[in-house]
């Protein structure tokens, strides 16, 4: 299993959540509902295709490792 790429799409959730560009965009296309204004969701959604081709058959449980990830990280973020 690779935890650096885990790690790396967790990131990635988490950072794009917070971005004006990102919420810019949910209300431009009308899309700001779940998954996509969710950390968890979207990150696990976007990171399946991508453990499907490296992980194999673990990828759900790296889809859900990731997504959790991302949603501790963005709490840290919005931590005052």
């Amino acid at each position: 299993m690779n935890y650096e790429l885990i790690l790396a799409v967790a990131c990635i959730g988490a950072v794009l959540q917070e971005t004006p560009i990102w919420e810019a965009i949910l209300k431009k296309f009308k899309i700001d509902f779940k998954p996509f204004n969710c950390p968890l969701c979207l990150t696990f959604w976007a990171s399946m295709p991508i453990f499907i081709f490296t992980n194999g058959w673990s990828f759900i449980f790296s889809s859900i490792v990731a997504g959790v990830l991302a949603e501790l990280i963005n709490k840290e973020l919005r931590r005052p």
